[in-house]
């Protein structure tokens, strides 16, 4: 039998074999828990509560500046790019990726990751 938290690696593991300008992913909850994880070891922890702040963060400016509701939040350093989707509210992607990134290619397939994740968060 296939459990759920299989199912969300597997979709995981599909999204990080889509390019290899993907680094690292993790599926956190809104209250910085870590779900799942494709990241270094030992990084889960870290990216699940930095991801839930940006998500936070991102929701305020969002609702102060009338911007509608948060989709998506992005932060590029010299090193590399960190994307965070917001899953309905009821998780979130984070996606590192690499400064030389194909950025169309990995928010192409970062989106419906978040897509399929949210039918599997809902099931």
């Amino acid at each position: 039998m296939v459990t759920k938290q299989d199912k969300i690696f597997n979709a995981l593991d599909e999204l990080k074999s889509a390019t290899t300008d993907i680094l690292g992913l993790a599926v956190v909850s809104p209250d910085g828990m870590l779900i799942a994880d494709r990241l270094a070891a030992g990084e889960g922890e870290k990216a699940a509560a930095m991801g839930a702040v940006m998500v936070s963060l991102g929701k305020r400016v969002s609702t102060t500046l009338k911007a509608g509701d948060l989709q998506e939040v992005a932060i590029r350093g010299e090193k590399m790019t960190i994307l965070v989707f917001d899953i309905e509210h009821h998780a979130s992607l984070v996606v590192e990726v690499s400064s030389r990134a194909n950025m169309g290619l990995v928010l192409l397939e970062a989106r419906a990751a978040k897509d399929s994740l949210l039918s599997l968060l809902t099931s």
